[in-house]
């Protein structure tokens, strides 16, 4: 499945590279809006776009925003002013939400402003464009004409639980809650069995059932694994609140949502809503995750980006799953965190999905590991991925393995076979040729037999790699036919997965005669940088003669190389950018 959906990932931006959505939002901004910073902006550089972030976050704001965007929808059917939470303006600015979308190849800027009338005080409208808020035309466009599907699964609760678990119970003719249901699912029975419209004590209590069509109830049936014969959906007031039921079918067993479980009901209503719904249609979905296992929400996923795929619609979802954003690329994760001076919502418009897991608080238990060959290197990228702060920190994990590079190259036969997510950091001596090695560009000819690609392994390699092929008495063609298999995969592993540092060894990287002589004439002012110098050959015997100059003993030596690694970090070099950019591209 995982292999279906990446392939289908890469359809959706190839259809959104080349511009086949019609209507698609490119980006909303909020100059000033609710608890969102000021000129807070998301771009929708992907069809489905997730917002992630702890509860109370600005999430479902923003999906109501979006809501308020289209022709004839309006973000006051969600959110308006009462006594006790009264909406705030402030001086000149309104609360309002700005988005841009592609028209014959120019962007149109729609504003719309939250505008106060006697007769409806959350009614919110289009404006003339705002110069102060960036926007550069002087037309004021019509909203973009989209159907809307919105769906809130902490409150798409069905008939059943909405009235047994949340609704106040009184009756004069029936004792308990469960007198009621028995009574009146009679009456729903009845609905179900004639498809008529009930009249008992008021008119229209139902309205017509829907039976979800063959391929709609086998889509239901795979995200739940189980195997429906027929779904069928009513929506009705028959207990005391409108709201919706559904009986499923299996080979042996009929019953409704009362005995199915609410992640089932949710699955039922997506479905079939999503199914139906016109193409290019903005979806959005608030934590549709809500009572699915962790496997039904990647089959759920799997569905909304097909039918993305068919249907050209644009997706937003806000979810606290990590199931629903692994595998997705990183323009399609906005991160909402919480300015700890303000208060106010921050988004990040392009965040790895680990990283977004540090935000929800999701123990990273996969971390990428990163093998280096010696300490010092260990410190400068640990050190390093730090500095980028704690949600990067809580993907990695470094390793030094002593053994020195021919070690390291012995063991990724072994890796290769475990993992894609480790990482090797030779220092820069180590690096033989320029570009790593691509089968793909080498003739046949020259990789057709395990002695010529062991030849390619150690000119990538400078040693002779051993494969441990698969016991028992194998013929000689099968021995060589398994050695071709690891080889190329090695070399494959090793194009992908390992890299290099800048220079030579680590030491190049950190040493700073400057800032040299101005420790050493803070700690050893009788001392002399030159002493050091002339008896050393390279930067590792500077760093270690600085430290017997300073501490007299070898003991204190990472304690220097961790001086020299601060120092180098807030320099900020090339050196500290290539590594930066490294650990970046291993996020990805």
């Amino acid at each position: 499945m995982i292999d279906k959906i990446v392939k289908n990932i890469n359809t959706l931006q190839q259809l959104k590279n080349n511009d086949i959505h019609r209507k698609y939002i490119e980006y909303i901004r909020y100059p000033f809006f609710r608890n969102l910073a000021p000129d807070s902006k998301i771009t929708f550089d992907f069809p489905i776009t997730f917002l992630v972030g702890k509860n109370g976050g600005g999430k479902s704001s923003t999906l109501q925003s979006l809501y308020g965007c289209p022709k004839g929808y309006s973000l006051g059917d969600y959110w308006f002013t009462t006594e006790l939470d009264p909406i705030k303006e402030f001086d000149k600015n309104r609360n309002c939400f700005i988005y841009g979308f592609k028209d014959n190849g120019l962007i149109k800027e729609v504003i719309k402003q939250r505008i106060h009338r006697d007769n409806d005080p959350d009614y919110w409208e289009t404006a003339k464009p705002i110069k102060r808020y960036g926007m550069q035309n002087s037309q004021r466009f019509s909203p973009i004409e989209k159907d809307v599907v919105y769906l809130d699964f902490r409150t798409e609760l069905s008939a059943f639980d909405k009235f047994f678990h949340f609704l106040k119970f009184h009756s004069n003719t029936h004792k308990t809650k469960q007198d009621f249901l028995r009574f009146y699912s009679n009456k729903l029975k009845e609905a179900f069995d004639t498809n008529k419209i009930i009249s008992y004590y008021k008119p229209n209590r139902n309205k017509p059932k829907v039976i979800l069509s063959k391929i709609e109830t086998k889509i239901v049936s795979e995200i739940l694994r189980k195997e429906f014969e027929t779904i069928e959906i009513i929506e009705h007031n028959l207990f005391k609140d409108w709201g919706t039921s559904i009986r499923l079918k299996q080979k042996n067993i009929n019953y409704s949502e009362a005995f199915a479980g609410s992640g089932e009901t949710a699955v039922v209503i997506l479905v079939h809503k999503i199914y139906n719904a016109s193409n290019e249609s903005l979806i959005l979905l608030d934590e549709p995750e809500t009572s699915l296992h962790s496997g039904a929400q990647k089959r759920l996923m799997s569905f909304l980006i097909e039918q993305c795929i068919k249907k050209k619609h644009q997706v937003v979802i806000s979810t606290h799953s990590p199931f629903l954003i692994e595998n997705m690329p990183n323009e399609s994760i906005k991160v909402f965190s919480t300015l700890n001076t303000t208060g106010k919502f921050v988004i990040d418009n392009d965040r790895n999905y680990k990283e977004a897991f540090h935000e929800l608080e999701i123990e990273n238990t996969t971390k990428k590991i990163i093998l280096v060959e010696d300490r010092t290197a260990q410190i400068i990228i640990d050190k390093t991925i730090e500095k980028l702060g704690k949600a990067t920190e809580d993907i990695f994990v470094t390793k030094y393995l002593p053994g020195g590079a021919d070690d390291i190259n012995q063991r990724l036969t072994t890796i290769m076979e475990i993992t894609d997510d480790t990482y090797v950091v030779f220092d820069g001596d180590q690096k033989k040729l320029q570009s790593p090695i691509d089968l793909n560009s080498i003739p046949p000819n020259q990789q057709d037999t395990s002695v010529k690609l062991k030849a390619l392994i150690k000119s990538q390699t400078g040693c002779d790699v051993k494969f441990y092929l698969n016991g028992g008495n194998q013929s000689k063609e099968l021995k060589e036919e398994e050695t071709l298999r690891l080889a190329k995969k090695y070399l494959e592993f090793y194009k992908k997965n390992v890299f290099y540092l800048p220079l030579l060894i680590p030491e190049d990287i950190i040493w700073d005669e400057d800032f040299a002589k101005k420790l050493l004439k803070l700690l050893k002012p009788d001392k002399d940088i030159s002493i050091i110098k002339s008896a050393s050959s390279n930067s590792k015997e500077l760093l270690f003669n600085f430290c017997i100059q300073c501490y007299g003993e070898s003991k204190q030596y990472e304690s220097t190389v961790l001086q020299f690694v601060s120092n180098w970090l807030n320099k900020e070099d090339t050196h500290f950018l290539n590594i930066k950019n490294l650990i970046n591209q291993l996020k990805n």
